[in-house]
């Protein structure tokens, strides 16, 4: 009798016991989540970080909690080299930040200079599956990071203080002393414009167009020169000579922590939002150059037979100059890649 107690006894605490590591570990399984830290540049209020907004709000619906993300606006988080960095060493989740170059210069091949003209050729050029989203796909991925999608925020121009009688002829000598980004990819295209460049940091960009330092910058968007130059410059000419866009970007350590189901949840939709940036991008430099005009700053658009002159002087001259900088296989194979689109038009 006493042995079944004692067995008893064993079998009834065995069980409480088990029981009880169910009751502990159940909840715990359950309550597991993902957390994501996701950097960005902008201030609250700004469309971009309103996208990081929706983006947090959206992914935690539809995973139903599993992810959880929480938004760190403003470069909170580091600039975006920084955080570029982090994310390659998986320190640090997603970003949505100017993609920068110091660990590869390939990558400045974003910004080369007319890869589009005009906004039914960004859509294209810009979306999954295009030339550049496959190239800068493959090349990020060599820095363990995930691209997801393009965030564009508009067409570049040039905001002047000056203007040359000859500003809508490609190659012609102008006589105007233009800053420039410490990009090679900037300064070459503008000489081969017939600019003469100089290179200002950007935080004294403004005191050095007052002061006559440059008589015009190329960098930014009608947007950007409406919110910051306006009372500076005295002319914004629309060359749509390239694209300002960042990158949805996500560490490979992440994207491995996160399940098949919530991967596809999270490309689908910052892939929707970055789609979207197309159009608020269009909306807003067509906003923007209404309001330097009412700003009193001439806009002069340049004709589309003007910007597709531009648009071949670039891709035949400058282009071929950027193959130390950018390797002959790459620009060789994007080359190929518009003059395979220019048989197919």
């Amino acid at each position: 009798m006493k042995i079944i107690k004692h067995v008893r006894k064993i079998l009834s605490t065995t069980t409480v016991t088990s029981a009880l590591l169910l009751v502990g570990t159940a909840p715990i399984h359950a309550a597991e989540s993902v957390r994501i830290n996701f950097a960005g540049m902008f201030a609250p209020g700004h469309p971009v970080t309103n996208a990081q907004m929706n983006f947090k709000k959206e992914v935690e619906e539809a995973t139903e909690g599993r992810v959880k993300v929480r938004v760190f606006p403003a470069n909170q988080l580091g600039d975006y080299t920084q955080v570029f960095e982090e994310l390659s060493r998986g320190t640090m989740d997603m970003g949505l930040i100017n993609i920068p170059s110091q660990f590869d210069p390939r990558l400045e091949v974003m910004y080369l200079h007319y890869l589009a003209t005009n906004y039914e050729e960004v859509r294209e050029t810009y979306s999954p599956g295009s030339y550049l989203f496959t190239t800068m796909e493959g090349l990020i991925s060599e820095q363990k990071i995930k691209l997801l999608g393009f965030e564009v925020d508009g067409f570049g121009g040039f905001g002047l203080t000056k203007l040359p009688e000859n500003v809508g002829n490609a190659g012609a000598s102008k006589n105007i002393l233009l800053r420039v980004p410490p990009m090679d990819i900037f300064k070459t295209a503008a000489e081969d414009q017939g600019f003469q460049t100089v290179s200002v940091p950007f935080a004294e960009l403004y005191t050095s167009l007052q002061t006559g330092v440059a008589d015009g910058w190329s960098g930014g968007s009608s947007t950007l020169n409406y919110l910051q130059f306006r009372d500076v410059i005295k002319y914004f000419v629309v060359s749509n000579n390239f694209i300002d866009a960042y990158g949805w970007l996500a560490s490979d350590k992440l994207w491995k922590k996160l399940s098949a189901k919530d991967r596809h949840i999270i490309q689908e939709i910052a892939l929707k939002y970055a789609s979207q940036s197309i159009d608020v991008a269009e909306e807003n430099d067509l906003k923007h150059q209404k309001l330097l005009k009412d700003k009193g700053v001439t806009v002069i658009k340049l004709s589309d037979e003007e910007l597709q002159l531009w648009a071949k002087q670039a891709r035949e001259e400058t282009w071929p100059k950027l193959r130390s900088r950018l390797t002959p296989e790459l620009i060789d194979s994007i080359q190929k890649a518009y003059q395979a689109k220019t048989v197919e038009n």
